[in-house]
């Protein structure tokens, strides 16, 4: 757990908040927490990948965001022991969370300073992503949007110096990823497979070269 915002704090502060989280381990496709339910605990991701789903006004889940180790999810229920959940989060692969309920994070912040800024900046992060995605999502053309996500998640699940790389996520999910719809997200994808940048396989996108898609969803 060096990455991240957790990742941020210093040494000592940080084996403190390890040291009263529990480590939860979570088997591909197991929920973590459902929309709706009661907000009492914030999880640091440890291992693994897991997908955070919205329903929509027609009823239909929609992923908006995968995190990976060093990301942070359920903020919110630090600010209140009585909120519920806005969100689904569901892991995709095995994975590992330190979780820590709102009295604990609490009894922290309130001992050490240096928590009580991680939660700040923990917030001033959710502000900053949802404001960036905000402005990509009014600006971007759709076409882009998808070609940025598939690059972004090179980068979560493949190594630092490109190469290739396989993301087990379904063409539907990476076009509610870049707020795609289908058809769009299906040709764009069809544009890519015939340029060689990716190779589409069943419930899963190989990219060849993530580098290369990287300098495309760039220029």
């Amino acid at each position: 757990m060096e990455r991240g915002l957790l990742g941020a704090l210093p040494d000592a502060d940080r084996r403190v908040v390890v040291a009263s989280a529990h480590r939860r381990r979570f088997a591909r496709g197991e929920v973590v927490f459902h929309e709706a339910d009661l907000a009492d605990t914030i999880h640091f991701v440890a291992e693994g990948r897991l997908a955070v789903r919205r329903t929509t006004p027609a009823g239909d889940a929609v992923t908006f965001a995968v995190l990976g180790s060093g990301d942070v999810f359920g903020e919110l229920a630090m600010l209140s022991p009585r909120t519920r959940r806005t969100t689904t989060v569901a892991a995709l692969e095995p994975a590992v969370t330190l979780s820590l309920a709102f009295a604990e994070f609490e009894r922290l912040r309130s001992t050490h300073p240096a928590v009580e800024r991680l939660l700040a900046d923990i917030l001033a992060e959710r502000v900053r992503r949802l404001s960036d995605h905000l402005l990509e999502a009014l600006h971007v053309p759709a076409d882009e949007r998808i070609v940025r996500r598939l690059s972004a998640l090179c980068d979560l699940y493949g190594a630092p110096n490109g190469g290739r790389v396989r993301i087990p996520l379904t063409q539907n999910e990476i076009g509610d990823l870049a707020g795609a719809s289908r058809p769009t997200t299906n040709r764009v994808l069809q544009r890519l497979v015939a340029d060689g940048l990716v190779v589409l396989r069943r419930g899963s996108v190989e990219v060849p070269d993530s580098a290369e898609l990287s300098r495309r969803a760039t220029r």
